[in-house]
């Protein structure tokens, strides 16, 4: 494959082994750093925000507008960290651009972690009756959002020359097909694909993006699912882990990923499937 230089706009920084001065235990410490979280008020997103900020670290939620959950000013007073949120409706790209624009230049913070997560309902869509609408929605949320978010914030942390770090969040279904997932599936595979990318040519700049790909997880979005008690038997079977995943479960891997002890870690699929993919 063709290898090009990276954009002179961005001189490339070293990228230290900070195992070399840094006990373990300090390694995974996030204190001093920002996390920004789509979706980070429920599901998956809830989990990797509470990992994050009690391991040290600051969170800024993105939310959808309007949201009045009480999540975040709870993980604050549970954690002591500064938790704020931000409205943005992720299927605007003018939006995105203004959030980001709000929580960067307006408000002055620095970002050393973007987690996108946020998601919709994308599956149980039989192919044959699928919709413009719905697949446009789709891939603006799970494609075209994780794009431009990793784009803005890795231009921020490429231009501070401190290093930064990405996750991305994908799905078994981007290697397992599954039926009315004709558009999830692509999408999330698309999402691997992108990860890679951005490993690639953001590594100059000590910038490691990496994703993870959740399995058989109890969220909101799966309520339906769990709820149906056959369904959920035969789902519980196929685990080896034999349960449904919670969102408490991406606490250690997230913390992982976003601090120092994965600095030699970029481009990698972890899966937090209680064993599903090895089936």
């Amino acid at each position: 494959m063709a290898s090009f230089p990276p954009d002179t706009l961005f001189p490339p920084v070293p990228t230290p082994c900070h195992g070399e001065t840094t006990i373990t235990p300090a390694l995974f410490d996030l204190s001093g750093k920002t996390a920004v979280v789509t979706g980070g008020n429920g599901g998956i997103g809830s989990g990797m925000a509470r990992g994050l900020a009690e391991a040290g670290a600051d969170v800024i939620i993105i939310q959808i507008p309007g949201d009045a959950t009480a999540f975040p000013g709870q993980l604050a007073e549970q954690t002591g960290r500064r938790v704020v949120a931000y409205d943005c409706d992720l299927g605007s790209n003018d939006d995105i651009r203004r959030t980001v624009s709000d929580i960067l230049e307006r408000d002055g913070r620095v970002v050393d972690v973007l987690c996108n997560v946020a998601g919709i309902t994308g599956g149980f869509v039989p192919v044959l009756t699928e919709t413009d609408a719905h697949r446009e929605l789709v891939t603006q949320i799970h494609f075209h959002a994780v794009y431009l978010l990793s784009q803005l914030f890795g231009r921020h942390m490429a231009a501070r020359g401190l290093g930064g770090k990405i996750i991305n969040i994908s799905s078994l279904t981007a290697e397992r097909a599954m039926t009315r997932f004709s558009v999830y599936g692509p999408l999330k595979a698309a999402v691997g694909q992108l990860t890679n990318s951005l490993a690639n040519e953001l590594g100059v700049y000590n910038i490691q993006v990496n994703a993870l790909y959740p399995g058989w997880i109890h969220t909101p979005l799966s309520q339906k699912t769990v709820d149906n008690e056959e369904l959920s038997n035969r789902i519980v079977a196929a685990v080896p882990a034999g349960r449904w995943g919670k969102p408490q479960d991406f606490k250690g891997v997230t913390v992982f990923l976003a601090s120092s002890a994965s600095d030699y870690v970029t481009g990698a699929r972890i899966y937090v499937d209680g064993g599903t993919h090895s089936m």
